[in-house]
C-alpha cells in the first residue's frame, strides 16, 4: 500500500476499540450492522438520467456526474452503477473520463485538471485525474473504480457503458487496514451522519471521430 494513505489517517486506535472491532471482523458481515449507527450500504448516485444521442455536426459531448457512496464497511455488498451512451450519428466516437474531485471520508482531493479549469493554484502534491484513479484502485482496502465497456462507440446504433463500482470484500488479507479504515468510516458517519462517506465528481467525455 502507498504510504501517503497512512500519513493522511493519523487516528490512533485505542486498545479497547481495536479488540472490539477485531471481534466484529472475525464474526460475520451482519455484525457490522450492530457496529454501524446507520444501516445503509447503498450507493446514492445523484445524477439525472443521461443518454448521449449524437446529432449531425456535433463533435464533442461532456457531462459531470456527482457520485456519492453513503456508507462503507468491510463485507459490504458490491455495488455497480451504469451510465449508458448511445451514438446515433454516422461516425464513431471515443470515450474517456476525468475524476475532477474525490473525497474519501475526511481526505479530499482536487485534480490538476479541475484546478486548471477553475483557475486555482496548483500545488506540487496535487494529483492528476489518472493519479487519483490509481489511488482509488490501490491505496484503500475498499476499491473504487470507474471504467468503460469500450473505448469507441460505433456509428449508427453503437452503445457503450460507463460503470462505477465499489467493493470492500470481507476476506481480502488486509485485516489491519480493514480495522483502521473500518473505525475511520464509522467515526466519520457518527460525526457526519448526513454526508456521504465517499464523494466523486466525474467528467465523462465523448468525442466524435473525424469523418472519413
Amino acid at each position: 500500500m502507498i504510504s501517503h494513505v497512512g500519513r493522511r489517517n493519523r487516528k490512533l486506535l485505542k486498545p479497547s476499540r481495536l479488540v472490539f472491532l477485531i471481534v466484529l471482523l472475525v464474526s460475520n458481515t451482519f455484525a457490522w450492522f450492530i457496529y454501524a449507527t446507520k444501516i445503509d450500504n447503498e450507493v446514492s448516485v445523484h445524477v439525472r438520467a443521461w443518454n448521449v444521442i449524437f446529432e449531425a455536426g456535433q463533435s464533442h459531448v461532456t457531462d459531470t456526474l456527482n457520485l456519492n457512496v453513503d456508507n462503507v464497511y468491510p463485507g459490504m455488498e458490491d455495488y455497480e452503477y451504469n451510465v449508458n451512451a448511445y451514438n446515433r450519428s454516422e461516425v464513431s466516437a471515443s470515450l474517456s473520463y476525468q475524476i475532477l474531485r474525490a473525497r474519501i471520508l475526511d481526505d479530499e482531493y482536487i485534480s490538476v485538471e479541475e484546478k486548471n479549469a477553475l483557475g486555482l493554484t496548483i500545488d506540487p502534491d496535487d494529483m492528476t485525474s489518472a493519479e487519483i484513479r490509481d489511488m482509488l484502485l490501490n491505496d484503500y482496502p475498499f476499491v473504487i473504480s470507474i471504467s468503460t465497456s469500450a473505448d469507441t462507440i460505433q456509428e449508427g446504433n453503437g452503445t457503450a457503458t460507463y460503470t462505477l463500482s465499489v467493493t470492500w470484500p470481507y476476506e481480502n488479507n488486509h485485516d489491519a487496514l480493514d480495522t483502521q479504515w473500518g473505525i475511520a468510516a464509522h467515526d466519520y458517519k457518527e460525526s457526519n451522519p448526513n454526508s456521504p462517506s465517499i464523494a466523486l465528481k466525474v467528467k465523462i467525455i465523448i468525442t466524435q471521430s473525424a469523418p472519413t
